[in-house]
């Protein structure tokens, strides 16, 4: 009776430490970029992802198209991986990004790609800190036969071209990645929009580091009874695995779900709902699940909010422009350099809409070529960019 006794009550006071731990947030405060491929490589284009980033408090960045980086500049090739290399030691260093991931939908590009690049470059500054695995076998159009999953891996695998299939050739790689990021210090991490309740518990048996939980829901339903309510579910199956799980919600900001919502509230407000609610949760099973940060989908889609900045190395590259807004011509005047000065405008995706050296201190633009809408006026030379904002009407 006594044994029992005791282990009754540590079982409950292990239940009343996970429920204080749970709820701490670990402040990982993320979003994927897309395109990523496009912007390694362009000073201008690499710089404006950092400075949205620094300037909305996000510390963790997700890339996507990694592979197409792989195909143009190998990253298993020390020389060829140096630009790579450089951005993350740049966003670690300079813009207070604390985590780098890299998104991928196999084993392969961990061991063959991303871990052979890790062993190459020991300083955690230039290291990928997490793996990302985004397979989503919960699509039938996509694991069912003629599927790209079916026809890439299911049946060269030995595995059914079903959902059930997909599951288990995606909870054996899961385990795999998991033990590959683990081995050498880095964390593993997967997203998912939907699974049943054997499915999760199988998740959580694998280790995964990390759960990304989809919360994709329209502007106009978004509030912290409806966002909880939608993904109460999956964290309730979770956590029949008994064990404790971090947890990150993963939010779109596509026009179809939350980007009109985002644009007009702060970009974090969501998990701070998320963990209110979860901590007014009357249920046991919520001492298993830990919130663990915010996670955003994706760059492009992003409202560009906070871009006005100034970023200054050894030289004041100030500028001014005027009228701002504009409705036709604009005048860019700046200060005198000793250096090459290129002058560029970026739309709120981040593409360059138009680039050119400077020569004379005193610039004027006819902007009819321009949509209307929001620019970002950049000045850059070796050392130092500033960047404002431009407004055409």
């Amino acid at each position: 009776m006594n044994i029992r006794y005791n282990k009754s009550k540590a079982w409950i006071l292990g239940l009343l430490i996970l429920a204080t731990t749970s709820l701490h947030s670990q402040n990982v405060k993320g979003f994927y970029v897309n395109g990523f491929n496009t912007i390694l490589g362009n000073t201008i284009l690499e710089d404006s992802l950092l400075i949205f980033a620094q300037n909305n408090g996000f510390n963790y960045l997700t890339l996507y198209d990694m592979h197409l980086v792989n195909n143009s500049t190998p990253l298993t090739n020390f020389s060829s991986a140096q630009p790579f290399a450089d951005f993350v030691f740049k966003a670690k260093t300079q813009y207070g990004i604390a985590e780098i991931g890299v998104a991928a939908e196999n084993l392969w590009f961990f061991t063959n790609i991303i871990g052979v690049y890790n062993q190459q470059h020991p300083s955690i500054n230039n290291k990928v800190d997490v793996y990302n695995l985004e397979f989503e076998f919960w699509v039938p159009s996509l694991v069912n036969s003629g599927g790209y999953y079916c026809t890439t891996y299911l049946q060269p695998g030995g595995y059914s071209c079903d959902t059930s299939g997909a599951f288990s050739y995606y909870k054996g790689m899961l385990k795999n990645i998991d033990s590959l990021a683990n081995l050498t210090g880095q964390k593993s991490e997967a997203y998912f929009g939907f699974f049943n309740s054997g499915q999760a518990q199988q998740i959580v048996q694998t280790g995964v580091d990390r759960v990304l939980a989809s919360i994709y829901i329209p502007s106009g339903n978004y509030s912290p009874t409806y966002q909880y309510n939608y993904v109460k579910p999956r964290l309730q199956d979770l956590a029949l695995a008994n064990t404790n799980v971090k947890v990150m919600p993963l939010y779109s900001s596509e026009p179809s779900f939350m980007q009109s919502w985002v644009t007009t509230n702060p970009f974090f407000l969501p998990y701070t709902d998320f963990v209110s609610s979860l901590s007014l949760e009357s249920g046991l099973w919520k001492n298993y699940i830990q919130p663990e940060g915010i996670q955003w989908f994706a760059y492009s889609f992003l409202p560009k909010k906070n871009m006005t900045v100034t970023v200054e190395e050894n030289e004041n590259l100030d500028f001014m422009i005027s009228p701002n807004p504009v409705k036709e011509n604009i005048n860019i005047k700046t200060k005198l350099s000793n250096s090459v000065i290129t002058l560029s405008i970026t739309n709120v995706l981040g593409e360059i809409v138009y680039s050119q050296k400077l020569i004379h201190t005193k610039t004027t633009l006819n902007t009819d070529q321009f949509s209307k809408g929001v620019y970002f006026v950049s000045i850059a030379n070796k050392n130092s960019k500033t960047t404002k904002k431009m407004i055409i009407e």
